[in-house]
């Protein structure tokens, strides 16, 4: 009997072991997961702060000459926009961004921040647009990090040209 005693403590002690080791791991595991779910919960929130949107009359975009055109875009998020990650597609057709250059107004804001407009012009030879064409424009553009994080926002408006 005496045996059977000590091979019993030794499962115990085994099985006490095992179990809080377990129970280590799965801490450990929660913690991450919980960590993961913070990320993502504060990602989703600036998310919803960022935006964009076409500024101005849709039915009076300017068109100089037939290949360059020039709309506003305004942020309206609560956060700064970065205007260096705009992209810009035409009628579905990407833009390299060569061919698009912007400018803040007001002139002096220095950044693409809450409210601030940003003149978009774009110009592409190959384009042979007329007064009234009409076209779609989608733009998209990331925020500036914030708090590590970033996220993107975009814009699709159906235009008409006039000179």
């Amino acid at each position: 009997m005496a045996d059977g005693g000590a091979s019993t403590i030794i499962m115990l002690v085994t099985a006490l072991l095992i179990s809080s080791a377990a129970s280590a791991v799965l801490v450990q595991e929660w913690s991450s997961a919980s960590r993961a779910i913070e990320l993502q919960q504060k990602g989703l929130q600036l998310s919803a702060e960022i935006g964009i949107d076409f500024a101005g009359d849709p039915a009076m975009v300017a068109l100089s000459g037939t290949d360059q055109i020039t709309f506003y875009i305004q942020n309206t998020g609560i956060h700064t926009m970065d205007d260096t990650t705009l992209g810009v597609m035409v009628d579905g057709i990407s833009l390299n961004s060569a061919l698009i250059s912007t400018t803040y107004v007001p002139v002096g804001s220095g950044a693409w921040d809450p409210s601030v407009l940003l003149e978009v012009k774009l110009e592409n030879t190959n384009w042979n647009f007329a007064t009234n064409d009409e076209i779609t424009i989608f733009a998209t553009a990331r925020s500036v990090d914030i708090s590590s994080l970033s996220a993107s926002a975009s814009m699709n408006e159906e235009v008409k040209l006039h000179v």
